[in-house]
């Protein structure tokens, strides 16, 4: 009986920090593209596919070395 109890809390353990991660990983990336797009480094084009389905083409420029 305590192996399901250990069991659930390793599980949940386990959940709540690829939660916490995937949090911190959308924030991150989110705020990486806000700055890029700023620089004039995020280049992106919206077209429809052969299928209708709205689709997004994005280009990153590299960075300059200074």
């Amino acid at each position: 009986m305590e192996y399901i109890w250990l069991s659930c809390a390793l599980i949940a353990l386990g959940a709540c920090s690829i939660y916490y991660a995937h949090t911190q990983a959308y924030q991150k990336g989110i705020t990486d593209a806000v700055l890029m797009h700023r620089e004039g480094r995020l280049h992106y084009k919206d077209y429809y596919d052969d299928e209708g389905e709205r689709m997004v083409d994005i280009v990153i420029d590299p960075m300059e070395e200074e």
